[in-house]
């Protein structure tokens, strides 16, 4: 007979346990019960006088001294108690077992003592402060007393040591919705940034917890022209700005064309390729002109209207522009509604009133790029990609000026690198806006000191928002990707699995036969952690592949168990109530707009129903 394990054995001597403690326990009972009535102990005449008692009425299994008469009842009652009160422990042990094994600390204990995940002392050699500030001398030459955070994004513990990546490294971190990656990972990595910070959401629970503290490093900017934030926000930035410059003028108008629903079409980007053209050439004529984006938003709007344009550029525009806008307004008129129809979806939300607003900003209001790269400024964006006031593609822009202005600076810096490293935390971006530059940045940005975390809920949905390939560069460029539970994405989690690795497995199996028993043990690779094991980590446990590194398991903490949580709290009321108090602002104004207004029979109609 061949079994893999002798499955009977283990209940067996448990079984057996059980009885022994049952049979002690008895006895114990039994010589309490005799003391008190006799002022003598009971003596049992067997190893198993306990179980024989209770059970069998059998009063021989004891001996007491003369004079006593052996209780018999009482001791045999307590015993039945004892018996009682130990098959429920027993039961609610085993219930608890089971339960046990069901849980989540039982799950991250197996996985903890998996051989092939990286143990204490590799975390400590390449991922913990004392790794990163190695690093100092590269990456931060003219601190003098620095911390780890200044050189490293802390993503949490490992083996209890705490763990961090380079800021050099470019980070992925995936998550489902609701996962956690806020609370345990996203506002401790904003408040610890130790320079200027760009960060993006479609929500504000990031801005509210850290809105303040940062503030306290250097000038916070919030920029939410939809309002989504429920934050005043004074900042207003015009697209038209920089684009006299021909180059400025074509990023820019790529970013926009980005976030609109052409740009994100896969199957369309010819069409966004001749709609970012022109939006490029009328941000030119608007630049060079001196007019606004109530200029910008007239040409776009109608091809007609766009060829005062080409006469702005036949004087003062880039050679071959104005040409180049001719060509397309005279042409083949369904090539130019085709070509049309993604420059009136980026002006669109410049219809609005109030977006209109925060784009045309005052003689000395607009954004300096070169000034908030100085310090330890913060800049929030806040937006969303849908609805007629998506905003998507002007944020990009902003984004994509903050960066480019970041490495021109970089490069007239010694080393090519920022003093002040920027940090790019960018939750949410493929919500908001394929921003075009990301996947080059993800993959050269470090270098420059241009350090980007990119926040996604699946890589599917970087798929969706850029290309696969575009997506794959991505993921493929962050050198420490972080994964914590509950995706479902099969392809991808046995990318997952693939990329953790294998444990050696050793299996045994036993064999009986007329010349005896024998066993034999067979050495198999499974996998370190599979499909099913990833989707199931609970949302204080996370992975991480670094580099060329075995997979580090991670113990992740949310930002209330840091040592300055009280102080993060206390800010976090304050800006929510603040919050609030805009939010019904704007509540209040919505309702005095849409409350329909009596007439005169209405009023008088009213008074007659009062008499």
């Amino acid at each position: 007979m061949n079994t893999a394990k002798n499955w009977w054995v283990t209940p067996v001597l448990g079984l057996v346990a059980v009885i022994l403690v049952i049979n002690f326990a008895c006895q114990a009972v039994t010589i309490l019960v005799t003391t008190v009535i006799c002022d003598s102990a009971a003596a049992p005449q067997s190893m198993f006088s306990g179980v024989g008692f209770v059970f069998f009425g059998d009063a021989s299994s004891y001996v007491v001294d003369e004079g006593c008469t052996f209780p018999a009842g009482p001791a045999r009652v307590a015993g039945i108690v004892v018996v009682v009160l130990c098959v429920l422990a027993v039961v609610a042990g085993i219930i608890m077992w089971f339960r046990y094994r069901q849980s989540d600390g039982y799950f991250i204990q197996q996985l903890r003592g998996r051989e092939g995940f990286a143990k204490g002392s590799e975390i400590n050699k390449y991922l913990s402060s004392k790794a990163v500030l190695k690093q100092v001398k590269t990456l931060r030459p003219n601190l003098h007393k620095p911390a780890a955070t200044d050189v490293g994004w802390r993503v949490g513990r490992s083996s209890g040591i705490d763990v961090y990546v380079s800021i050099e490294d470019s980070v992925a971190l995936e998550g489902a919705p609701r996962s956690g990656k806020g609370y345990r990972i996203l506002i401790s990595a904003i408040l610890d940034w130790a320079g200027p910070l760009v960060t993006t959401s479609t929500t504000n629970d990031n801005l509210a917890a850290t809105m303040r503290p940062r503030a306290e490093r250097g000038r916070v900017t919030v920029f939410d022209p939809q309002q989504l934030s429920g934050v005043g926000s004074a900042l207003r930035i015009s697209p038209v700005t920089g684009c006299d410059d021909p180059l400025v003028a074509d990023q820019r108008a790529q970013a926009i064309i980005a976030g609109t629903a052409l740009g994100a079409s896969q199957s369309n980007q010819e069409w966004a390729g001749a709609a970012s053209s022109v939006l490029a050439q009328l941000l030119h004529a608007a630049a060079v002109s001196g007019g606004g984006v109530e200029q910008l938003y007239h040409w776009g709007s109608n091809p007609g209207l766009a060829r005062a344009a080409v006469d702005i550029l036949r004087t003062d525009g880039a050679p071959g522009w104005a040409e180049s806008l001719n060509g397309v307004l005279g042409g083949d008129p369904k090539l130019l509604s085709s070509s049309w129809f993604g420059v009136s979806a980026a002006v669109r939300p410049l219809g609005i009133p109030s977006l209109r607003e925060a784009l045309s900003p005052k003689r000395g209001e607009n954004f300096d790029a070169d000034e908030f790269l100085s310090g330890e400024n913060t800049l929030y964006l806040i937006g969303s990609s849908g609805g007629s006031g998506a905003m998507g593609g002007f944020l990009g822009a902003l984004l994509d000026d903050v960066v480019e202005t970041a490495r021109r600076k970089a490069l007239a810096t010694p080393g090519s690198r920022l003093e002040l490293p920027l940090g790019l935390i960018l939750d949410e971006i493929a919500n908001m806006f394929a921003w075009p530059a990301l996947p080059r940045v993800m993959a050269d940005g470090g270098g420059r000191g241009i350090c980007t975390m990119v926040v996604l809920q699946a890589l599917s949905q970087a798929e969706t928002a850029w290309s696969k390939a575009e997506a794959d560069t991505i993921w493929s460029a962050a050198t420490a990707k972080i994964l914590l539970g509950g995706a479902s994405d099969i392809s991808h989690l046995r990318d997952i699995e693939a990329i953790l690795g294998t444990r050696q497995l050793k299996r045994s199996s036993y064999s009986y036969n007329q010349q005896g028993a024998s066993t034999s043990n067979q050495l198999e690779r499974v996998p370190l952690m599979t499909v099913d094991e990833i989707r199931r980590m609970p949302q204080s446990m996370g992975l991480l592949a670094y580099r060329n590194r075995r997979g580090a398991l991670l113990d992740l903490r949310g930002w209330k168990d840091r040592a300055d949580s009280k102080s993060i709290s206390t800010g976090k009321r304050t800006t929510e109530a603040e919050q609030q108090e805009q939010f019904r602002t704007q509540f209040a104004k919505a309702a005095a707009v849409t409350a329909p207004i009596p007439d005169e029979a209405d009023e008088l109609d009213y008074e007659d129903t009062q008499n």
